[in-house]
């Protein structure tokens, strides 16, 4: 796994290029100081910094309260191993995903799993991409380390690397932990059923939000602006579209691995999966209609344009549905009829 490889001892001075956000050394040394006067220096040089962050930074070049080299090489010590750790995560994420390709390896031209190894891959690929800038971030700083006058400046690259440290760790294990069980999944007919079905149980938890928006909208019982209102609801409306069009080809995928697996007669809690997503998907429906009915003139033109453009954007996304793509044009849609507030 990974080696840290820094040196942590070294005593070179440096130039940061490396996004950090340090400001370059200090005009004085902050060694000696109590940590309150040292922050107080600073932020009398530098009158744009936080205080608070300032502070916390500064508590990484402290040891009992009073700043010194050995309390900062202490943290940078710290820092290599929470670095080491996040790199030796994203790379246990990587072996997760191969070990998943390959059990996948039988039915990987099925949509529904080939939708979900392609988002772990982007997924790991950009944890990956984040954990290899970590090491050359912390050696930037470390390189600075001998300079008294660069006290606060390191401290605060510390603080921003060990920050992004624990961010590529965290997401590196979330990529695992969703690995894992996408492989549970791949391994039990059961386990896929009833993971569908409980999709099924929050789409229909989502229409009884809906439902009472639209309620809202039709006894005009609501203290916000009723036209956002509508329009809030409209785009909720559309994006519950897509949702059972997604569990619906979801299911025909499951139809399709059964029969592949031959596993005996149909299983018919496809089939009432399948009557289940009708009747969600009835319910919608009827939901598109009473806001369409209750739509004033005045709303349509506010909004007609805005929603006409989102609905060019999701007409071209086919199931498996890519929902980052869906986040990026409903935060697109609110922007510009400004309501993104």
């Amino acid at each position: 796994m990974s080696d840290t490889g820094y040196d942590t001892d070294g005593s070179e001075t440096g130039q940061n290029t490396d996004g950090t956000g340090r400001a370059g050394t200090d005009a004085a040394p902050l060694d000696g100081l109590a940590l309150d006067e040292a922050a107080e220096r600073v932020l009398a040089r530098e009158t744009g910094r936080d205080a608070e962050t300032a502070r916390a930074s500064l508590s990484y070049a402290a040891e009992n309260g009073v700043v010194s080299e050995a309390a900062l090489g202490d943290a940078l010590a710290e820092a290599s191993k929470l670095v080491a750790t996040a790199e030796t995560r994203a790379e246990l994420a990587r072996i997760a995903l191969d070990e998943a390709r390959e059990a996948a390896a039988s039915v990987e031209d099925v949509p529904t799993v080939a939708a979900r190894i392609e988002r772990f891959e982007h997924d790991v690929s950009a944890v990956e991409e984040r954990a290899a800038d970590l090491g050359p971030s912390l050696q930037s700083v470390v390189d600075d380390r001998g300079e008294p006058a660069a006290r606060f400046a390191v401290a605060d690259g510390v603080r921003r690397v060990e920050q992004r440290a624990r961010s590529v760790q965290r997401d590196a294990d979330d990529c695992q932990f969703d690995i894992e069980a996408f492989e549970r999944w791949l391994d039990s007919h059961g386990t896929r059923v009833r993971e569908l079905d409980e999709d099924a149980d929050a789409f229909a938890s989502s229409l009884d939000d809906l439902a009472a928006a639209v309620e809202a909208v039709e006894d005009a019982e609501t203290d916000a602006d009723p036209a956002r209102v509508w329009f809030d609801a409209t785009l909720r409306h559309r994006v519950a579209g897509l949702t059972v069009a997604d569990m619906r080809a979801e299911l025909a995928d499951l139809r399709t691995w059964a029969d592949r697996e031959g596993a005996g007669p149909a299983d018919p809690s496809l089939d009432d999966l399948a009557d289940r997503l009708g009747d969600l998907d009835a319910r919608r429906e009827a939901l598109g209609e009473r806001l369409a009915e209750r739509a004033e003139p005045a709303w349509r033109s506010r909004f007609g344009d805005t929603l006409a453009d989102l609905e060019g954007e999701l007409d071209g996304l086919a199931p498996p549905v890519d929902w980052g793509a869906v986040g990026e044009a409903l935060e697109e849609c609110r922007s510009t009829a400004g309501l993104d507030g």
